[in-house]
Parts: C-alpha cells; structure tokens; sequence
C-alpha cells in the first residue's frame, strides 16, 4: 500500500495522471466579427455629491437605477477585444435623485440603434440615425461596457486558485475612464465543475474621466461556460471616489451593476445584414458625431461638438463648459432674447449697453467690434472685451444671433486670457450651429 502512494505521488507530481491532480480550466474567449449576444444590465446606485458652496463644502444625496436590454453584434475585433460593435435596445432607462429632485430619461425608438467603438480614450457611441442628445448618449455611454468581458479573463489555462493582472484595455474599458492611470485589477478562478467555473475581479484602478481624476475600489464575481468558452455573467461593485472636476461635483457613491449574457444564433433582424447595410463601416461621419440640443420652448436648436458639455439648463438659458484634453478652457451661456418682427433684431447699441452691464463686469479694453449679415437673413453682433470678473482677468465675446423670422439668442463666451488660443474659432462655430425655427 506504501508503494502504491508513493508511486500516485510520484505521477501527480510529474503531471502523468491528470485525474488527480488539479483540473485546469481554459479561460478565455476570442471575440470575432459576426457573433451576437443578448445583454441584460441592471445598474444601481448610492451615494452623495460633494459640492462647494461660497467656500464652504456641502453633502447632496445622489441615487441613481438603470436597465438596459439589448442585443450587439461584433463587427470587428483587435487584441482581444470587439473594437467596434453595433447595438440595438430593446429598452434603455434611467432615474436619478438629487437631493429631493428626480429625473427620468428614456432612449427614445429612432435612436435604438447605436454603433460602439472603443478606443485608447475611451468608447465612442454614435446612432446611424442622426446626432444624439446628451442625455441620450448618456445612456449608451454610462452603462457597463460588455466589450471589456474577454480583456477580464486570463486567456490561458489556469488552475483553481490562480490569479492574473487585467489587461489595461479591458480595466479602462470596464472602468470607464477616457484614460487609464493605473491599474491593479487581479482575476482569481475561484472554482470549476460541471461545465462552470467562477472567478473574480479584486483590486483598484484610478483614471481620468471629463477631466476629473476617479478612483476606483472593485470587487467582481463571474461565471464562465467552459464547454461554450464564455463569460455568462457578471456582478461588478465599485466603490467610486471622484474629485470634482470641470463639469461635474466631487462623488463618492457605491455601484452595483447585474449583467446576464445569452449567445445568440442569429442576429436579430434589427441588426441583420440588410438592417446594418447604411452603417458606416469604419470612421464616424462629422455630422454623426455632433450631439443636438433643442430649446425646452423651441426658440431655437443647437448641434455642437462633443468637447463642450452642459452644466446648467433652465427654460432661459443653457450653459455649456468647453474642455480641451480633459482641461476646461471656456464656458458659453445661450439665453433666449426678446423675439423682434420678422427681418428685425435687437439695435447693435442696445445689446453692447446690456453686455456691458453685465453683473461684476468691469470692461478694460475692446477687441472686436463688428456687425454682419447673411443672404439667408441671419444677423449677427459680436463684440468681444478684456476686462475683469470679480478681480479676475478674463476675456468675454457677447453675441447677439438673429434670425430671419426675428427670433434672437444671446450666446455670451467666457474664458482666462490664455485660454484664447486654445478656444480657437470653436466658439463661432458654435454660433454658426444655432438654427432658429423655419416659418410655417
């Protein structure tokens, strides 16, 4: 009997008799162009917000839920990972309470179709249907990525009980970041039976998202079809702690994000080949990359380039904030002005003594000063001034935008004198991008 364990022991010590020994699990999957999943996500949110008051540091309640269900295709992969799918959701909603306030969003049915790339700086989504607005391209975007699922997993055998590092391009995906700092994601096979095995995903990551450095505490747990040879699902938690950052407050919130997977067959006809025939293949046309913002009264509408964000809204005014790399360069307030008869506007003089006046303004020194028009009746005043902001130096165009039909907005640039260059002619473009209403 001696001899016999003597000798099993020599065997599974040498890898000869691999029943006794450890069973290796191969985990990992290799994504490719044409296959398709069906996705469940449940996201669930608590924590505060932590803003500034006049010096002074407040705490708001900040809770959020979401549910998205959609189907994606692959329409290529790289390094492991899908670099660029195609989605359509069958639902995609959010509710969010700040403080006593709740908000609501909904992706409406035209923008159901969504193209997803992922990239170095993060994911870039887009609808084949036309520009999105920035709620809705929240909704796409927020959500936890599936593309990162394959870059979670070893890809190669381990044995229970073995760790590896997570790739940085599926750490940065998962975790959302415009760009990644570090990483210390670690995957663990936790256990293997019956066709199954568990793992998870422990440890921090810390990266930069709209400007603001976030820091991330996670702990995942997955399960994994080792005859199909893929992930089925996940549970990932977060601890989040964001500083405050150029378009939004500091946070520290707890996530929970339930996602289910199921391979599909086929794809569904929403993204069957005849379905996917208009979509652009490979860059994101211009016009496709611009977000659309519409007037609450339908005064006027605006398409603009996804570097300016907004901060504030009201049924007056809309304020945007201009980032450059993840660095606030300018801010641009749009206000409704009085509406005039048609093929009038507001006297030049009239809106230079307004702008002028504007509260803790102290004009130093006129830089430009001009009047112009456009054959499709479109007027435009434009000054723009140095001068001071609360003993701050500061640089200010006032523009007053007219239409044919008499409708008027007022868009006000801000930015530091060494901001100017970085602005460029963003801030006409801009303007250029307003449309007021068509006559009836």
């Amino acid at each position: 009997m001696r001899r016999a364990a003597t000798a099993i022991a020599i065997l599974v010590s040498a890898g000869l008799c691999p029943s006794l020994a450890r069973a290796q699990v191969a985990l990992g999957e290799a994504p490719a162009a044409g296959e398709c999943f069906r996705y469940s996500v449940e996201f669930d949110l608590a924590g505060k917000l932590i803003v500034t008051q006049e010096g002074a540091k407040e705490e708001v309640r900040l809770a959020a839920k979401a549910r998205h269900t959609f189907a994606e295709r692959t329409l290529s992969a790289a390094d492991g990972l899908p670099v660029r799918s195609v989605r359509y959701y069958e639902g995609a909603g959010a509710s969010a309470v700040v403080a006593s306030e709740r908000s609501d969003r909904a992706l409406p049915a035209d923008r159901r179709l969504i193209i997803a790339a992922r990239g170095s700086d993060g994911t870039f989504c887009f609808s084949p249907a036309g520009p999105l607005t920035r709620d809705e391209l929240d909704l796409v975007t927020e959500h936890f990525n599936p593309q990162c699922l394959a870059g979670l997993l070893p890809n190669k055998a381990v044995n229970v009980g073995d760790t590896w590092a997570v790739a940085p391009a599926a750490a940065q995906t998962a975790c959302q970041f415009d760009g990644l700092l570090k990483n210390a994601l670690v995957g663990k096979l936790t256990a293997a039976a019956n066709g199954a095995a568990t793992f998870t995903i422990e440890g921090t990551a810390e990266g930069i998202e709209n400007g603001a450095k976030v820091t991330l505490t996670v702990s995942a747990a997955g399960t994994f079809d080792t005859t199909a040879k893929r992930v089925t699902g996940l549970t990932w938690k977060q601890k989040d702690d964001r500083d405050q950052g150029p378009v939004a407050p500091a946070s520290q919130v707890d996530v929970t994000v339930v996602l289910k997977r199921e391979a599909l067959a086929a794809p569904p006809k929403e993204l069957g080949d005849v379905a996917l025939a208009a979509v652009p293949k490979t860059d994101v046309p211009p016009a496709l990359a611009l977000l659309r913002h519409t007037d609450p009264k339908n005064r006027y509408e605006l398409l603009y380039h996804r570097d300016w964000h907004v901060t504030g809204q009201t049924d007056q005014h809309l304020v945007l904030r201009l980032l450059d790399k993840g660095e606030f360069v300018a801010q641009a307030t749009l206000v409704a002005w009085k509406k005039e008869a048609a093929g009038k506007h507001t006297p030049a003089e009239e809106f230079k003594k307004a702008a002028n006046a504007s509260p803790g303004w102290t004009p130093t020194r006129l830089l430009e000063d001009t009047e112009t028009s456009a054959p499709d009746g479109r007027w435009l005043y434009r000054i723009v001034t140095e001068g001071k902001m609360e003993d701050l130096p500061v640089v200010q165009s006032f523009n007053l935008l007219a239409g044919p039909q008499g409708d008027q907005v007022a868009v006000t640039f801000a930015m530091k004198p060494d901001k100017v260059k970085a602005v460029g002619n963003r801030d006409r473009e801009l303007l250029n991008a307003i449309a007021f209403p068509t006559k009836k």
